[in-house]
């Protein structure tokens, strides 16, 4: 190093040029807290975007759903409504006496008409609810239609009478902007028809029945992984419980709503009740008219 040099790396920094170091420094300091504040707001904005993405994709979903949804198949997928109160705990249900086509038949012709006009004013009620949503399927209304035509009649408002069912759970809110499921309104129908004709359709309304009265005789609880395991045969299940089991063959995805449409169906038919704790259900026969009715029509025990 050369004497010049050394004497000048050994200089004095004057005020004035501390005076410059401090602001630059200083200036820095805000520099990096700008470009923080940057990042920051950019995780922010992504974060936002992807949240954004996601809402925009499971609402794509439910319309494609329902648009995709077919009666009596069994594959119906997840939807926007979710079985809402299927897992909440029940009232323990009494044993109720009688035969439900006795009872049927001891209501007059006005009091059936009366009821069907409620059926009618129900599912006039919930179209016009549904045809004020936004994004509202294509399917949806014709869906509503067809159960109305199916539900709208005598047969099922002597037996709504007589088993006490008030047709206003048509329009039952589950969620904002969602109402009862329309997939277990075709259980309902499916199990009227049963109730009223001795015919069950759906196959997995067949599967979760005949499960259900097959646990009852055993003496095993009917959880709600034992309506999992009755609606898909994808499921696993216990060992213990499988020959106790009548399984259908629907995917492992769609169990699930299978399973919550069903028991939807029939607790609302008052058939079952939840006497266990909502997400560890333990669903229970009732005794009554409409339960021992399905039990004839799944054992074959007498004629329709």
């Amino acid at each position: 190093m050369s004497k010049k040099s050394a004497v000048k790396s050994t200089e004095i920094i004057t005020p004035a040029e501390l005076g410059s170091l401090d602001q630059f420094l200083a200036g820095l300091a805000e520099t990096t807290a700008n470009v923080e504040t940057g990042a920051a707001d950019l995780a922010a904005s992504e974060a936002a975007a992807q949240e954004a993405a996601r809402l925009a994709a499971e609402e794509a979903a439910k319309i494609a759903a329902a648009e995709a949804g077919q009666e009596g198949t069994g594959q119906e997928p997840a939807t926007n409504e979710d079985p809402a109160t299927d897992g909440e705990p029940t009232a323990p249900v009494k044993r109720v006496d009688g035969v439900l086509k006795e009872m049927k038949a001891e209501f007059e012709p006005e009091a059936k008409e009366a009821k069907k006009v409620e059926i009618v004013t129900s599912f006039e009620d919930r179209i016009a609810f549904e045809k004020a949503q936004p994004g509202l399927s294509s399917k949806m209304v014709p869906n509503l239609e067809a159960e109305q035509k199916k539900m709208a009649t005598i047969g099922a408002a002597g037996l709504f009478l007589a088993m006490d069912i008030d047709p206003g759970f048509i329009n039952r809110e589950v969620s904002t902007g969602s109402r009862f499921n329309v997939y277990a309104l075709q259980k309902v129908n499916d199990l009227i028809v049963a109730l009223d004709g001795g015919f069950m359709q759906n196959a997995i309304n067949k599967a979760i029945v005949q499960s259900l009265f097959n646990f009852r005789d055993a003496g095993i609880p009917f959880t709600g992984n034992a309506a999992l395991a009755a609606a898909s045969d994808k499921v696993k299940a216990d060992r213990a419980i499988t020959k106790h089991l009548v399984r259908h063959t629907v995917s492992a995805n769609t169990a699930s709503t299978q399973k919550s449409s069903t028991m939807t169906a029939l607790k609302t038919l008052g058939i079952v009740e939840n006497t266990g704790t909502r997400g560890n259900e333990v669903w229970t026969l009732t005794d009554t008219p409409a339960t021992r009715r399905l039990e004839e029509i799944v054992r074959g025990k007498a004629a329709a």
